[in-house]
């Protein structure tokens, strides 16, 4: 799997606190199957991070999984709020990408109308846009017409597995199964922060995408899309619903 939705820098945002759990978080990815980590700290008014920092941060946890024999490749972007990716400089939006690709979080209440000046946003940028767990947003929940207009305009939808592992509640898994048995979602990934009492939410969410509707969505949604992302390259057209 190729993972383009993890908070794994150490000391960042609501991330892992210090280096051990940074190097637990990682190790527990590799044994769930993951090769490659997308770091995305968070970009907001409450993270305003710098990109030079998350930068350094980058280069140092590379250099401790190395000397930990934890072989995950890093690349690094953000995870970007719905306020900050509308009102942030061009430059600081365009530090803050892997490539071409963007990636803006839907919260709970981010309005629906939002999703429509995200995208507007990004084609004005020439960014591809990610949007981060759109079945945690109430809006997109009561009308999922809003998602399949971001995707037809060339937008990808992201699931989480702490959504379809129900770790936000039956109402979020729910749709979250809904919105992948659609074919309204491009690409599922991790969102961890860190490893908890739990463990790790990718671990059945996976087998659960697999179980559920087989090995090839199963790669399209954890390998095939993903690497695109994670590489930074040309957008990868939507999937029809159906």
């Amino acid at each position: 799997m190729i993972d383009t939705h993890c908070h794994l820098l150490p000391a960042l945002d609501d991330g892992p606190p210090g280096r051990a759990e940074t190097l637990a978080l990682a190790s527990a990815l590799q044994r769930a199957g993951v090769t490659a980590v997308l770091c995305t700290p968070h970009y907001s008014r409450r993270y305003p991070t710098l990109a030079e920092f998350a930068a350094e941060r980058l280069a140092q946890t590379r250099a401790e999984l190395a000397d930990a024999g934890i072989p995950l490749e890093l690349r690094l972007a953000a995870e970007l709020a719905p306020a900050t990716f509308l009102a942030a400089a061009e430059e600081e939006v365009r530090a803050r990408c892997n490539g071409r690709f963007v990636l803006v979080e839907l919260e709970p209440e981010t309005p629906a109308g939002f999703v429509e000046q995200a995208v507007i946003r990004a084609r004005e940028l020439g960014l591809d846009l990610v949007l981060a767990h759109p079945e945690r947003c109430s809006a997109v929940r009561r009308d999922p017409r809003v998602l399949d207009e971001a995707r037809a305009a060339g937008a990808l939808a992201q699931s989480v597995a702490s959504s379809l592992d129900g770790r936000w509640g039956r109402e979020v898994e729910a749709s979250a199964w809904a919105f992948v048995g659609a074919g309204r979602i491009d690409l599922v990934a991790s969102d961890a922060h860190r490893v908890g009492r739990r463990g790790l939410a990718l671990v059945g969410a996976l087998a659960q995408i697999a179980g559920r509707f087989g090995d090839e969505t199963l790669r399209l949604l954890t390998e095939t899309v993903p690497r695109r992302v994670f590489e930074g390259g040309a957008a990868w057209m939507p999937r029809s619903l159906g």
